[in-house]
């Protein structure tokens, strides 16, 4: 027993600066998302990542990669296959043979938005329960009720935060 609260003092600090990283990072992913709507410049920088990489380079929520994964966690999570998401290798193969690179029917910006939407809503979650931990981390009491009820909200956090 007293090796555990040993362990725990140690851990306590530690724990209490992780959580306050994780809020400030998901604030900062928040206001990103709140700004995306609204700026023609950034939807065109993820739209190009999503186009040429897979949208593996700007934000979770776009990784096509990773995308399958988040469709069967959340079912509420827009489906990539309901899109028609151009690719980059075809608008330069496009672009030889017409000179031009538009596709009209292309709806990545409107995954992209669609995403960012669900996104935001998991975010404000994440937030909500970083908050919960916190409190409880910095009155931690050493009780098993109190390991209980943090185990409980670990187990609350989606699989994309750590």
């Amino acid at each position: 027993m007293l090796i555990n609260r040993l362990n725990t003092r140690k851990w306590l600090p530690e724990a209490e600066e992780a959580l306050m990283l994780q809020i400030k990072g998901l604030r900062a992913e928040v206001k990103w998302i709140k700004h995306l709507p609204g700026c023609r410049l950034c939807q065109l920088e993820i739209e190009l990542d999503v186009e040429r990489y897979l949208g593996k380079h700007i934000a979770w929520f776009v990784d096509l990669e990773s995308g399958e994964y988040w469709e069967k966690w959340d079912r509420t999570c827009p489906r990539e296959k309901n899109y028609k998401i151009d690719n980059y290798w075809c608008q330069v193969q496009r672009y030889r043979e017409t000179g031009t690179t538009e596709w009209p029917e292309s709806e990545t910006v409107k995954f992209i938005l669609d995403r960012a939407k669900w996104a935001y809503k998991i975010e404000g979650k994440e937030i909500h329960l970083a908050r919960q931990k916190l409190k409880l981390v910095r009155n931690w009491d050493f009780s098993e009720q109190c390991q209980q009820k943090f185990e409980r909200l670990e187990n609350k956090s989606s699989p994309f935060f750590f």
